[in-house]
């Protein structure tokens, strides 16, 4: 399942497997392998995946049905977003007693 999974991913992002093992610095056989489930990724590969995707390993390995990794803390605009609020909440007094 693991192999469909990654396949439908990397498809509905445009991506060819060269540009996928480039991305995840392997080669475009080990990604062939992933996605015929002849060979597994290790947890270092996994977490790099599930980062390019933005999905839960949980997804990936089949675990449960929720696909996107929603911390919204996780990339770097986000994280100016986040930062831009809280400047915006101190400077106002927004909260506080």
């Amino acid at each position: 399942m693991f192999g469909y999974k990654l396949k439908e991913l990397r498809e509905n992002k445009g991506l060819t497997q060269n540009e996928l093992a480039h991305m995840l610095n392997t080669s475009r056989t080990t990604i062939t392998e992933y996605e015929r489930n002849t060979n597994e990724p290790n947890f270092d590969m996994l977490i790099k995946i599930a980062d390019i995707f933005n999905v839960t390993i949980d997804y990936l390995l089949c675990r449960n049905d929720e696909k996107y990794n929603l911390n919204i803390l996780n990339n770097k605009a986000n994280q100016e977003f986040m930062t831009k609020l809280n400047e915006f909440v101190d400077c106002y007094n927004i909260f506080k007693k």
